[in-house]
């Protein structure tokens, strides 16, 4: 009796396990490996490698830099979320996520510039629409935030700082046109954009950018993008 009473658990483990990859699915989680991530297009004046001591992808600025971004090979829709754990090196080391990056003339994929240094205005002026939510941003005298861009309309920010060097969970969400950011499980920004249409989906971007006297540079692993 005993024997077909652990059969019949076992068979409940293995539906119950077949059930949560099928809900995954539906959900349209994607969990990136580090590889995969470190092979996300690169751009700006800096490197990209795998620390295997960590077990994470390493993401640093050169000397002289305007800005380090690593985005991503494909668009995400409107109702999306990227959750992954990050700890920033240094003080200085500001982080930043780029939601739904895309062309506002015609929606499509942004195009980048040949000749791009990496600056920031790429992505707050000009042909470029998305959301921007700003963390561990102590150094550059604000606190993290969130913007519509083009011309960084600022929509939500928190009431304190993220300062530790250490390692963080963070996780971005978008649900139309409601968007949060919860750090360490509590959310630190929840806001709705009613500056216009929201925006339409678009690619995804990790940032980083120092001071004038340090450059950036952070960890980043246990990278999932969940659509809905």
């Amino acid at each position: 009796m005993k024997r077909y009473v652990l059969l019949f658990a076992a068979a409940l483990m293995i539906v119950a396990e077949c059930s949560g990859d099928r809900d995954a699915s539906r959900a349209g989680k994607n969990a990136v490996s580090i590889a995969e991530f470190a092979k996300w297009e690169f751009q700006g004046s800096g490197e990209v490698t795998v620390d295997e001591t960590e077990d994470a992808v390493y993401m640093s600025e050169a000397e002289g830099s305007a800005g380090v971004t690593l985005v991503s090979p494909k668009s995400y829709g409107p109702d999306v979320t990227v959750r992954f754990d990050v700890k920033p090196a240094t003080f200085e080391s500001v982080n930043v996520v780029i939601l739904s990056a895309s062309d506002k003339n015609t929606g499509g994929d942004i195009q980048v510039p040949a000749d791009y240094d990496g600056s920031f205005g790429f992505w707050t002026q000009g042909d470029v629409q998305n959301y921007i939510f700003a963390f561990h941003n102590a150094a550059h005298e604000r606190l993290p935030f969130i913007v519509r861009d083009p011309g960084m309309e600022l929509l939500g920010e928190a009431d304190s700082h993220v300062v530790k060097e250490d390692w963080h969970t963070v996780e971005i969400s978008r649900s139309g046109s409601r968007l949060s950011m919860k750090v360490d499980g509590a959310v630190i920004v929840e806001v709705t954009d009613t500056s216009g249409e929201p925006l339409p989906g678009g690619k995804i971007g990790f940032r980083l950018r120092g001071t004038p006297d340090s450059v950036a540079s952070a960890w980043f692993r246990n990278i999932v993008i969940s659509e809905r």
